[in-house]
């Protein structure tokens, strides 16, 4: 009976792992959803077919590595990421939370060691005199009053920023908007997307959020005399989403860097967190554009992990 009811489970499991990450799960609402934990369920796989191994070796064995397999193409486990000597590009990105307790210790601390790019999502405009403030004497988008920090986003960037411009997805909405900037690095231009998609808490906001994510996938396949391009954004997605943007010119800070997690529901400690935790904090880099580091950081009063990385541009 015991036996029986593992194989069903790791069955179920294993269905519905391949069925989430299938293109059938892209109009289906909580089966895309289930998709962001993907890794989990590989894992939990895994455990039942260790358990099998107690009541028949041979079959244990072949679940054990069908569900290793499972997890070795499903989850990038290694990075690919080389450290260089090259200067790079440090970059700081987080979701701040509008209402987050410890907001003047995390301005007075990131102050400290400031990145050359920082994007921060949900920054309030009651705090604008602190962004400011963190700002000193870099360039930035956001805190200017025609701006206010559209979807709460702010940008701080140590290089001049030479054009703006705030896409609209939705009609007569004040939400929804993609950030593009063109940004001064030496005597090269870099543009910059940061974008913040509405949590899929309903099946409308999903609808949203994968419109947004269509519409970025489209701005960054439209022509452009800007060789260099980075996408920072809390997509509220995870890579195994059929709506994550996969495109052939570009790759995703997940892929490089091999699996992290960004967000979890609840506090966990650290050695847990990358194993429970969800992803949907990212960063896409064109392919001119190297990850060279790249780190995760719990920030007291959010609940998402910071992305820290640097990225070098390639010169051919």
């Amino acid at each position: 009976m015991a036996k029986n009811l593992l194989i069903l489970m790791w069955c179920v499991i294993v269905l519905l792992v391949l069925v989430s990450n299938s293109s059938f799960a892209s109009m289906l609402y909580w089966l895309d959803l289930s998709s962001s934990i993907t890794p989990q369920l590989i894992i939990f796989a895994s455990v039942i077919s260790f358990l099998l191994l107690c009541f028949n070796i041979k079959f244990g064995l072949l679940l054990t590595f069908i569900s290793i397999g499972l997890l070795f193409t499903k989850v990038p486990l290694f990075s690919y990421s080389v450290s260089e000597v090259q200067p790079a590009i440090s970059v700081f990105q987080l979701n701040l939370n509008y209402y987050n307790p410890n907001i003047n210790n995390f301005y007075q601390t990131l102050a400290t060691n400031r990145a050359e790019l920082t994007v921060l999502f949900e920054v309030n405009d009651s705090h604008r005199a602190e962004f400011i403030s963190l700002r000193g004497d870099y360039f930035d988008y956001g805190s200017a009053e025609i701006e206010g920090f559209p979807d709460g986003i702010g940008i701080i960037s140590k290089y001049p920023i030479l054009s703006r411009q705030k896409h609209h997805i939705f009609q007569s909405s004040v939400r929804g908007v993609i950030i593009e900037l063109i940004l001064a690095v030496g005597d090269t231009k870099v543009r910059v997307f940061a974008l913040h998609p509405p949590s899929p808490r309903t099946q409308t906001l999903w609808h949203k959020r994968n419109m947004m994510l269509t519409q970025l996938k489209n701005l960054l396949e439209s022509e452009t005399k800007v060789k260099h391009t980075i996408v920072l954004g809390d997509f509220n997605t995870n890579p195994h989403s059929t709506h994550f943007p996969k495109i052939t010119q570009y790759s995703s800070c997940y892929d490089n860097s091999g699996h992290y997690a960004s967000w979890a529901p609840f506090s966990l400690p650290n050695s847990l967190y990358s194993l429970i935790g969800i992803t949907i904090d990212h960063c896409l880099l064109s392919n001119s554009v190297k990850l060279n580091s790249f780190s995760t950081l719990p920030v007291n009063g959010s609940d998402h992990a910071a992305l820290l990385y640097n990225l070098s541009l390639r010169s051919e």
